[in-house]
């Protein structure tokens, strides 16, 4: 009967989480259960659910709690409880000490991330599986991705006048907070499976801008503007793609690989991928210069390019213009080529979600009655 009780919880939660901007679809096989049982005891899964993804103070969060659940605690044991929720990756915090406030987190990009340097394989091989049934569809499913595409500045030709929001060497240079690097959770986990990274031994790769939720857990180490570079550098030469934030401030930039990240992995499932990608350039093969030698192939992380009659052919279904196979090429036989029309990201996070609801849940009147649910 308590187990009755408690998956019935965690649906509850289930459907609450849904309603975000990246929701968090049912399955039939119910493994996004399993995923919640993961990340929440019982008590802690009717926390979360009184939370949305406004900060809330512990005071407010334990009266919704009495409210919704007629269950009694002090201001204090509802701080203890949603201080270890956040500690545990499953919970946003803002504030200062003595004064925070908390926030539910998506699962990606969030609670799947925090969760980094504390996997199980149980954990990653649930994950994989929820990837796979719905929550693929559901990252890419509004069009307007939580991620963007930057080319490799080796592989930008000098005629091309790259927007700033683009140029990742150039935010970088520029940008004022702190700079921080973590572990990448989708190298680890796959590592952690048995199936390490086939693009690069090192897993210390994702680029975080500023963030005190992972300060605040330990789980990033602080970097010089020059260590930074050095990382892109890196990422270069070992055939890596950068994914910075879909914003003009990007909160993070992460350096996939299409053998273990899980949005290139998803993305590549579908008939033409490069649909799915913001992304303002594509590669093209000056054919009278290629002496097809395969060496962009391996460099490709979306499985764009083949050889025919001993010239490399490019799938635009299928390119997202990274700029790997520009930059390795003997010949120069390839090049990236700027879209006609410009892909412009937005401002910022907060605009970026709003713009993803209004996609999700498109007429105006049914997006506001959304923000309220969310907002509270």
């Amino acid at each position: 009967m308590n187990e009755i009780k408690d998956n019935q919880i965690y649906r509850q939660l289930q459907k609450h989480l849904d309603n975000f901007p990246i929701g968090f679809p049912a399955t039939k096989s119910g493994v996004e259960i399993e995923i919640l049982k993961f990340l929440f005891n019982p008590l802690q899964a009717k926390i979360a659910s009184c939370l949305n993804l406004a900060p809330k103070r512990p005071g407010k969060v334990q009266q919704r709690l009495q409210e919704r659940f007629d269950l009694e605690m002090t201001e204090q044991e509802m701080t203890d409880h949603l201080h270890e929720m956040f500690m545990n990756g499953c919970l946003e915090r803002s504030g200062k000490e003595g004064s925070f406030r908390y926030s539910n987190a998506m699962l990606a990009i969030g609670m799947f991330e925090y969760h980094v340097d504390h996997l199980t394989p149980e954990f990653i091989e649930n994950m994989n599986k929820y990837f796979d049934e719905a929550f693929a569809e559901e990252f890419h499913r509004t069009g307007v991705p939580q991620l963007r595409t930057s080319p490799h500045m080796k592989a930008i030709a000098p005629e091309h006048k790259i927007a700033t929001y683009d140029d990742m060497r150039h935010y970088v240079k520029n940008v004022e907070k702190p700079i921080q690097v973590a572990n990448c959770i989708c190298k680890q986990g796959e590592a952690m499976l048995g199936k390490p990274c086939k693009q690069t031994d090192d897993y210390e790769l994702c680029l975080i801008f500023g963030s005190k939720n992972y300060a605040e857990r330990e789980q990033v180490r602080e970097i010089s503007k020059e260590e930074c570079l050095a990382i892109l550098d890196r990422a270069e030469r070992e055939g890596l793609v950068l994914q910075p934030g879909n914003t003009m401030e990007p909160f993070a930039i992460c350096i996939c690989c299409s053998c273990c990240c899980g949005v290139l992995t998803a993305a590549k499932h579908f008939p033409e991928p490069a649909k799915l990608f913001a992304t303002n350039y594509f590669a093209e093969v000056i054919l009278d210069d290629c002496i097809g030698c395969g060496i962009c192939i391996n460099r490709c992380q979306m499985e764009a390019i083949t050889i025919d009659n001993k010239k490399a052919i490019i799938d635009l279904g299928r390119c997202i213009g990274c700029g790997l196979c520009v930059t390795t090429c003997p010949t120069k036989a390839m090049k990236l080529i700027k879209k006609a029309e410009e892909t412009i990201p937005p401002k910022n996070t907060a605009a970026l979600y709003m713009k993803i609801l209004q996609k999700k849940f498109g007429k105006r009147r049914e997006m506001m009655k959304m923000l309220k649910t969310l907002l509270g």
